[in-house]
């Protein structure tokens, strides 16, 4: 029995699969996050080695019998490679182990077609032109510091700001309420005066102190506050609009690099925040779709099953696609 193993090392959590092929599901896993870049490599490495003995605990599965493995991540590190090859063997895996990155991963995730684009908005945002199953040019992803326009850490970053302008008395917004309860801060001084201290209200310079201490992508995590005020907060609305905007020109960059093909969409920000937005919020995106619609997926964990049996010489067409899907996302639930 031919088998490989697949696995989506993401930055909050890693989910392995192990597949025959025919596209069956003999195993799966689950363990923290594994991309080396925002967990460590030791700590990636364990958590990629953890979901993938899970994969293998069933019974009757024999890791010699796995031929390849594949990982799907963003970033990298010298050491990740050579720590998950030594985990491998002491699990008595000795298939070689291969890499992907996310981009690629997830555009196999929403089609079997091997050409078309990808556009991922998460804590970053990046997006791909795909040709013959792999990454023939990337746009963005360059980082918080220089791009990723548009993505968790964008919106966050403009959430903080918005917060701290109205507290230092620029607009007022119902992201500060909102911020500060996320953080477990006080409430805003009254006018009165009370509450200050060094010439500013005290909650702004806790803010501050608080802000400064998180790396600073870890503002993403306050990106969610302005999805939760869309359409009730005139600022909220702007920051959304503004990450629109910036998602709709990497994708009107992307399709023209490559008109053809499907679009796959992926991320926390574009999947579970933009897209239920609506067409209010969505119409620059959608516009600059042009004719591909949107195929949302959750993950890259089905595109990484699909990279590692066309590694292997199996031709992953519609039908096999239709099945390997169901299973891999069939992970989740019981046998």
């Amino acid at each position: 029995m031919r088998a490989v193993i697949a696995i989506d090392a993401g930055g909050t959590s890693t989910r392995a699969v192990l597949v025959d092929q025919h596209g069956r599901r003999l195993g799966s896993g689950r363990a923290a996050g594994g991309n080396p870049t925002s967990a460590g490599p030791a700590e990636a490495v364990a958590a990629v080695i953890s979901a993938i003995e899970q994969a293998l605990r069933p019974a009757g599965t024999d890791p010699g019998a796995v031929e390849t493995v594949l990982v799907a991540h963003a970033g990298g590190h010298d050491d990740y490679q050579p720590g998950i090859e030594r985990g491998l063997a002491a699990l008595g895996v000795r298939a070689p182990v291969q890499r992907a990155g996310d981009v690629a991963a997830l555009f196999a995730s929403g089609t079997h077609e091997r050409r078309g684009t990808a556009l991922i908005a998460g804590t970053g945002a990046i997006g791909g032109v795909i040709r013959d199953g792999g990454i023939a040019r990337t746009v963005d992803g360059t980082g918080w510091l220089l791009g990723d326009a548009g993505s968790g850490f964008w919106i966050g970053h403009l959430v903080a700001r918005a917060v701290v302008d109205d507290l230092d008395g620029g607009p007022s917004t119902a992201l500060t309420p909102a911020l500060l309860d996320a953080l477990g801060l006080g409430p805003v001084a009254p006018a009165d005066g009370a509450g200050v201290l060094d010439g500013r209200p005290a909650v702004l310079g806790a803010l501050l102190r608080r802000l400064y201490a998180l790396r600073p992508v870890q503002l993403s995590r306050f990106a969610p506050l302005a999805f939760g005020l869309a359409g009730r907060d005139p600022l909220a609305d702007e920051v959304l609009h503004g990450a629109v905007a910036a998602l709709a020109a990497l994708l009107g960059r992307l399709r023209r690099i490559e008109g053809e093909g499907p679009l796959v969409v992926g991320g926390s920000v574009l999947v579970e925040g933009v897209l239920p937005l609506g067409p209010a919020f969505t119409a620059p995106l959608l516009e600059a779709a042009g004719d591909a619609v949107p195929v949302p997926v959750a993950d890259g964990l089905v595109g990484a099953a699909v990279l590692a049996l066309r590694s292997q010489g199996v031709e992953v067409g519609e039908r096999l696609f239709a099945v390997l899907a169901a299973e891999v996302r069939g992970a989740e639930q019981p046998r």
